[in-house]
């Protein structure tokens, strides 16, 4: 996005973006109270320490971690229900827009992922939402003990199991080219300068009105940091 945001094909008309995080539940049996490591769940998930060490070979995600700056994965975080965490998440997003929601992704990310903190810890996640969006911790606190949302989610992911999609990460662009897998920036922007090119740029979204994003929420687009 930051490509194409500063060098558009036409100059003084970049290319704007609006993102929509797309709940999915990598462990959707897991019950509310249910933890593990990380490091347990993966082993299970692989059939034991071999396929677990087969499957870090395949994706290696230490490697392009530290290509963006992150040193190391917490591998014994706790692996949790993260339904809470998605429905904050689409409630930021409904109500403060996505720019703020994606600043709150990210800090999420870096709780869970190289801190270790877990994805269903209310105190955590309301304490975020604050510190990045300005939303006040008793408020959020208060909507995530009320479960108002999962509706949403659960609505969500009927829909993607419809279009068949079964793993992360998958992206949907202008609501109908699917890029599956850990695509790297440089397949964006291909895909993103084909669009541009053609000036077939529909604006469309699948999952707005299934999760509740009002259309002026979607209008606002989401602020691409510029290079200095």
């Amino acid at each position: 996005m930051q490509t194409m945001t500063q060098n558009p094909m036409v100059p003084g008309n970049p290319m704007r973006f609006s993102v929509i995080r797309v709940p999915f539940f990598l462990e959707p049996d897991y019950a509310q109270d249910f933890e593990e490591t990380n490091r347990q769940r993966l082993t299970r998930k692989w059939g034991g320490p071999a396929g677990w060490e087969a499957q870090k070979s395949r994706h290696g995600l230490k490697e392009r971690g530290q290509e963006v700056g992150i040193e190391r994965f917490d591998l014994d975080r706790i692996a949790s229900n993260t339904m809470a965490s998605h429905r904050l998440v689409q409630w930021i997003t409904r109500t403060r827009g996505p720019s703020a929601s994606e600043a709150l992704y990210d800090l999420l990310n870096q709780r869970h992922f190289v801190e270790g903190r877990k994805l269903n810890d209310y105190e955590m996640l309301a304490d975020a939402a604050e510190q990045t969006t300005g939303v006040c911790k008793a408020d959020a606190i208060e909507f995530l003990s009320s479960g108002e949302g999962q509706d949403k989610i659960e609505a969500a992911g009927q829909v993607l199991r419809q279009m068949g999609v079964h793993s992360i990460p998958t992206f949907i662009v202008d609501g109908r080219y699917k890029v599956s897998g850990a695509a790297r920036s440089d397949e964006f922007v291909s895909l993103f300068r084909d669009l541009e090119r053609s000036g077939d740029v529909q604006g469309r979204t699948i999952f707005a009105e299934t999760l509740g994003v009002p259309e002026h929420v979607l209008d606002q687009g989401i602020a691409v940091e510029m290079n200095a």
